[in-house]
């Protein structure tokens, strides 16, 4: 699941928290044993550190879990430590000696001021303030008896109670507000990108009709032209106008179908990622069909279109092409990604290229793929022209 912001915050409060009670809890305990001697009822007193040390551990692995029942039990607990405060030691001394519940009892204050803000973290201190009192009562010390000093003693620990819970919780509702506001400047901000991305995409798709359907419409244009001031025009010169005319006819459909897709966490679409690569090419129109926008891990999106990357500057720099397409299908687990261009051609001999110094650009392609357990395939023939296929299993 994920943690938003604001959770975060009152988590990190809670720790603090969670840390405070098991630093209260071992004095609590150190208490316990250095005066276990002097106690009035020492089985009281093990019982109650036992408690809140079974308590204790119970918030400490359960994570997150402050529904009232819990924050009602965690505040009835601390009050009954106060109360058992005064229950445990000699009548009359419970003002006179280390209190036995030590800074304890404040965790609930803490916490009920994380979970629900300030005011809630007043009401625990109130509850708290009020066990003081019985504290005194069950040490057989009369209200009316308690002299200036015990009265100093006791503000002094509401105080404590109602400030720890007032202050924490001003704090985590500032803490939550704040994260709330960065929340929403973040979601203003991934919306604002979405949109920039939504403009890019008509953009490609306004220049890729321009630089790929509209001069091949052109080049119809021009030949057909051509084509028809003759007595008897070549078949197979019509069929190509044709199965050009065709292949433009599939691109602009699939470029006018085709939606923008919002990217999955950590992920990348490799159709926009090659369409990117294929804008930054010079001196031959490039083409990116694919069905989907085929999402892959970030970083294996990215090493994909540096490979495709290279090949098509191959292809601008040495291919002699009018157009390269770019192909993206998925098989399986499987991405393939393939180049074609209709330029010259050459005699694909690997190992003769390596010898002759001429296979650096191969190799580099061919390692990118490799590293991620991929494999390269040239097809190629003097004429022919060129056709690069690099295949790889899609990263987890």
């Amino acid at each position: 699941m994920t943690i938003t912001a604001p959770e975060r915050s009152r988590r990190s409060l809670a720790r603090g928290a969670l840390l405070f009670r098991w630093v209260a809890l071992g004095w609590m305990a150190v208490l316990a044993a250095s005066q276990s001697d002097g106690l009035r009822n020492a089985p009281v007193a093990w019982a109650s550190v036992g408690a809140a040390g079974a308590w204790t551990a119970w918030l400490t692995v359960s994570g997150r879990k402050w529904s009232w029942r819990v924050l009602g039990f965690d505040l009835v607990l601390c009050c009954w430590l106060v109360v058992a405060s005064g229950v445990v030691v000699p009548e009359g001394t419970v003002g006179t000696r280390a209190f036995f519940a030590t800074a304890y009892p404040a965790s609930a204050a803490l916490l009920w001021g994380v979970a629900h803000g300030a005011t809630a973290g007043l009401a625990a201190g109130i509850a708290l303030s009020a066990a003081l009192l019985g504290s005194r009562l069950a040490n057989g010390i009369h209200l009316d008896a308690l002299t200036r000093r015990d009265w100093q003693n006791i503000g002094g620990s509401m105080v404590l109670y109602l400030a720890t819970g007032g202050a924490v919780g001003i704090v985590s509702g500032l803490l939550v507000r704040t994260a709330e506001q960065a929340q929403e400047a973040t979601d203003e901000l991934v919306r604002e990108r979405e949109q920039a991305a939504r403009l890019r995409e008509r953009e490609s798709l306004a220049r890729q009709i321009h630089d790929s359907v509209l001069q091949a419409l052109a080049l119809v244009h021009k030949r057909g032209a051509e084509l028809a001031g003759t007595s008897s025009p070549p078949a197979g010169e019509i069929a190509k106008l044709a199965e050009l005319a065709g292949e433009q006819e599939a691109a602009l459909r699939s470029l006018i179908l085709r939606d923008p897709d919002e990217a999955p966490a950590g992920q990348r679409s490799l159709r926009e990622a090659l369409e990117d690569v294929s804008r930054a090419v010079d001196g031959v129109p490039v083409t990116v069909s694919a069905v989907g926008p085929v999402w892959l891990a970030r970083g294996q999106a990215d090493e994909i279109a540096a490979a495709v990357k290279e090949a098509l500057a191959n292809v601008a720099e040495h291919a002699r092409a009018t157009r390269a397409v770019v192909f993206v299908d998925e098989e399986g687990g499987e991405v393939v990604v393939s180049v074609r261009d209709d330029g010259v051609g050459f005699s694909y001999d690997e190992r003769a290229l390596r010898e002759a110094g001429k296979a650096g650009l191969l190799k580099s392609m061919k390692g990118r793929i490799e590293d991620m357990g991929g494999s390269m395939h040239v097809r190629a023939a003097p004429g022919g022209g060129t056709e690069i296929s690099f295949r790889a299993r899609k990263a987890p």
